[in-house]
């Protein structure tokens, strides 16, 4: 029923960044467990992978979200989350600011929430699906940029 709710969202979501090109702060959490990084495909919009992430709430600190976001989306309590950079993207419609963070993580279980992601998978670098959001290049030139 959730899952519904966010199909029939998303094109007044579209709809009202196309009028009013709102600012807005998001985060992408690139999570890796033995050399592999967790990816997801959301169960409505582009259905494209990416790394979990989010908007921030008003008076959220990014990193604060940044775990949220990575609980609520794959069930996963990051302990510690490095910031690895930010990127400004104009896409959608809309000015996000997204910081993007990076977290290791000692297991390799997950749960999704089936409302909001419809898979996840963890995949090496050499593994990264072509059918990719634009945030994955993204956040991957600002981990390569940093010595974590």
């Amino acid at each position: 029923m959730k899952r519904l709710f966010y199909r029939i969202l998303n094109p007044f979501r579209t709809a009202y960044r196309f009028i009013f090109r709102p600012k807005t702060t998001g985060v992408k959490c690139l999570v890796e467990h033995n050399g592999k990084f967790l990816m997801i495909r959301i169960a409505y919009g582009h259905k494209h992978w990416t790394f979990p992430g989010g908007g921030v709430d008003r008076g959220e600190l990014p990193e604060i979200a940044a775990k949220r976001e990575v609980r609520e989306e794959v069930g996963i309590e990051v302990e510690k989350v490095t910031p690895i950079g930010e990127y400004f993207n104009t896409r959608h419609y809309s000015k996000d600011t997204v910081y993007c963070f990076y977290s290791k993580v000692a297991s390799d279980y997950f749960s999704i929430d089936n409302n909001e992601v419809a898979e996840a998978r963890w995949f090496s670098l050499s593994e990264i699906p072509a059918m990719q959001s634009f945030a994955v290049r993204e956040v991957l030139n600002l981990y390569a940029k940093r010595s974590i």
